[in-house]
Parts: C-alpha cells; sequence; structure tokens
C-alpha cells in the first residue's frame, strides 16, 4: 500500500487563534517501507500521523492511496483505518475493555471474524510479543505495566493485519527487554513487508531498524533522507536539537572516524579501555543507559 501526501496544511484552532502545525507537507512513502519520523516536542510528528490514517483531515491538500485520491468518505475512511493502525504515544488512550484479551479482540470483532479464528490470532499475537498468554489475557489492561500497555495497544492492531503500523513513541519509558519486543516486533514487520512509520526520539532504535528517516521542524520538513548520512554526515544536535545514538557518541568521543561508506551497523569494537573512561565520566542514568546498548551491541559482536 503507497500512500502519499501532497501540499498538506493543516492548522489547529482555538478561541483566539489559528495555529498551523503542518505546513506545504509533501511526501510518498512505498509499501513495506520502515521510516522514522523525529523531531522535537511539538514539531508535528503525531498531528501528521493521524493524517495518514484519516483521523484528521487536511485544511489544503490532498491525500492519496495507492495512487486514488482520499474522498473522505466514511467507507474509505473505515477502509483506511483498517489498513493503516496507530498506537498513540500514551496507550491508555486507546484501551477501553475490560480484560486484555478483549482489548487486543475488539478489531477483529468489529470486522466480523470468527470467534475461534480471532481466539487463535489474540493468542498468537500476544505469544509472538513475548507475553504469556495464560498469565496475561484475562487482565484488567488499565491495570498493565507501560511496558506491557504498549505491547497490548500494538497487539491490538496486530491482530488485523494493517500494511502500516504507525507506532508513535514506542519506546519511551521502556526497560530494556521491552525495548528489545518493540525492535524485534518491527525487524518482523520488514520481513514481512509490511510498513512501519516510527514516531520517536529514540535514534537508537532508528539506526537500528530504519533505513531512512524524516525531521519535522516546526510543522515542515527539514531532512529526507538515508538514516546512515542524516548520522554520518550532519551534526543532528546543533542542526536538529536530537541526540545521536550512542554508538555514534562513542565514535566521536574516541575519535574515530565515519565517512558515507562506513556501514554504521557494522562498526568494529572500539578499544574497551578509553571506552571504559569515557563511560564513567558520563552522568549515572546515562551510564546505566549507555550499559545496556552496550550489552547488547557486544553480545552481537560475539556471535
Amino acid at each position: 500500500m503507497d500512500i502519499r501526501l501532497e501540499k498538506v496544511h493543516f492548522s489547529y484552532d482555538d478561541l483566539t487563534e489559528s495555529r498551523e502545525v503542518l505546513h506545504d507537507i509533501g511526501f510518498s512513502l512505498k509499501s513495506g517501507e520502515c521510516v522514522a519520523l523525529v523531531g522535537a516536542s511539538g514539531s508535528g510528528k503525531s498531528t501528521l500521523a493521524q493524517h495518514l490514517n484519516g483521523l484528521l483531515k487536511p485544511d489544503r491538500g490532498y491525500i492519496w492511496i495507492d495512487g486514488q485520491r482520499l474522498r473522505w468518505t466514511p467507507p474509505e475512511l473505515r477502509l483506511l483505518r483498517k489498513r493503516v493502525g496507530l498506537v498513540f504515544q500514551f496507550p491508555e488512550a486507546q484501551i477501553f475493555e475490560a480484560t486484555v484479551f478483549d482489548e487486543v479482540a475488539f478489531a477483529s470483532k468489529q470486522w466480523g471474524v470468527d470467534p475461534e479464528e480471532i481466539r487463535e490470532t489474540v493468542e498468537r499475537t500476544l505469544t509472538d510479543l513475548g507475553l504469556d498468554v495464560g498469565e496475561i489475557k484475562n487482565r484488567n489492561p488499565l491495570r498493565l505495566s507501560g511496558g506491557e500497555a504498549r505491547l497490548i495497544s500494538i497487539a491490538s492492531l496486530l491482530v488485523i493485519d494493517p500494511d502500516w503500523i504507525i507506532l508513535d513513541e514506542p519506546t519511551l519509558g521502556l526497560d530494556f527487554a521491552h525495548w528489545l519486543r518493540v525492535k524485534n516486533l518491527i525487524l518482523d514487520r520488514k520481513a514481512a513487508a509490511k510498513g512501519v512509520i516510527l514516531i520517536t526520539h529514540d535514534l537508537n532504535l532508528t539506526l537500528e531498524v530504519c533505513p531512512r528517516t524524516l525531521i519535522l521542524i516546526n510543522g515542515k520538513f527539514g531532512y529526507d533522507g538515508p538514516t546512515d548520512e542524516l548520522l554520518i554526515n550532519h551534526d543532528i544536535s546543533a542542526e536538529y536539537g536530537l541526540a545521536p545514538p550512542e554508538i555514534i557518541q562513542i565514535w566521536k568521543a574516541l575519535n574515530l572516524s565515519l565517512n558515507e561508506e562506513t556501514d554504521i551497523a557494522d562498526l568494529p569494537g572500539p578499544d574497551l579501555t578509553k571506552l571504559e573512561l569515557w563511560i564513567k565520566n558520563q552522568p549515572l542514568p546515562r551510564r546505566q543507559q549507555l550499559s545496556s546498548v552496550l550489552k547488547q551491541y557486544i553480545s552481537d559482536l560475539m556471535i
């Protein structure tokens, strides 16, 4: 499923003023792409996401689905929201059923899927996300941990197998185990040629899963291109106010060179003595975060 936006503008209106959030947005998404959408808070990322599955309608401009202009009729919107699923930044905003099973099964029920097929699909989806079906399916979803709630929100979309899923800050506040589950979910979607739009400040995850990155700055695109090129050739802290992935910071701190021929995903292991000294000079929360990243990185090197 291909998606194209053409000259899209959108404003939020209140009692005193109109504030334009998206300005002349145009870009294309090819079926099966994995694309990161990043930018500062308030740059328009979530607003743009809600245009992609029809929750918001542009003030001006057009949205094209597989070459056909979206007409915003109820049947078109119903189908679009089945084909493009959105997981909000705060999962509790879209959780309303009494049990995890009913929450995950809800969309399938709305589409009239056979009950036995629903049961099998729900249980398989929960298992694929690393969750214990027997332990979690009868729990109240509003009493789950933050990481569990995010996974349940994602599962509620996966059961209907959309062409695209939009994940809005899916790793926010997650521990490393849940972070890894989200990463593996995205990789599984890529392997199945299903599209993913990752809205995130987590450039570690972006680096690992998204070949293409879009950067929004005050409702306009500041960058649309390869993730590697962005990280190698741009000072993203100065230009976009974004924190580079830890592995990029490590290489720059160790004065190791990066160029356009560098495959960032295959960087060789650094001098561990220098690396240890560099980590020790970081604030405690930063050291803890780096520890998780490096454990996984070193583990990958040993395979």
